[in-house]
């Protein structure tokens, strides 16, 4: 019993010396690899908006070749286009506003949205074909009828920052996280703006 009480009293835990230095490391590790993870988290969450923002441009310019092989041209009046992706009763809908109109043709009318006819509205066409987009503040630019680039911030409706227009898709770079020195796909108040062309900070 009394070695076993002597064995005890021989066993020595950590000094304080030795916890505050495991603790200084561990806070310098800390410091070192958050901010590098932080970094790694928004790099993910640009590739997908900027993934999200090729879907978009891909399909929209397919359903614009539809409609000019129908003889349905998207005519003049094709400036920036406003796209709203909202979600209602698990159903998606897609919502449309500054568009520009298309050229008369015969059967079925070419529409944004309003339409009964998925090969014709394009609100409709874009629901069924890109299903995993349910939330989400898309703006579209157009230019000669085609599609100059697509900006998309992905699950937030009421988005209010500015959005890429026109001048930027041609100069290919957008005023992103002007404040801070930030990097491309993050504004100024740290949201994500996923594009395609993919625009870089000027």
């Amino acid at each position: 019993m009394i070695k076993k009480l002597q064995a005890l009293k021989a066993k020595k835990g950590f000094t304080l010396v030795e916890l505050v230095v495991v603790i200084a490391i561990i806070g310098v590790l800390a410091a070192i690899l958050v901010p590098t993870m932080i970094g790694v988290v928004q790099d993910s969450r640009i590739t997908s908006a900027d993934s999200s923002a090729s879907q978009i441009k891909t399909q929209t310019t397919t359903w614009l070749t539809n409609m000019d092989a129908a003889k349905k041209t998207l005519k003049s009046g094709t400036g920036e286009v406003s796209v709203t992706v909202s979600t209602s009763g698990g159903t998606t809908t897609w919502t449309t506003s500054g568009v520009g109109t298309f050229q008369a043709g015969t059967g079925t009318a070419a529409t944004w949205s309003g339409g009964t006819d998925k090969n014709f509205d394009y609100c409709l066409y874009m629901a069924d074909v890109l299903r995993d987009i349910k939330n989400a503040t898309i703006s579209i630019t157009f230019k000669d009828g085609a599609v100059a680039g697509v900006g998309i911030v992905d699950g937030d409706n009421a988005y209010g920052g500015t959005m890429p227009a026109q001048a930027d898709w041609d100069a290919g770079t957008f005023a992103f996280n002007t404040q801070d020195g930030g990097k491309a796909g993050i504004d100024n108040d740290g949201i994500v703006i996923g594009t395609n062309p993919k625009l870089q900070k000027s």
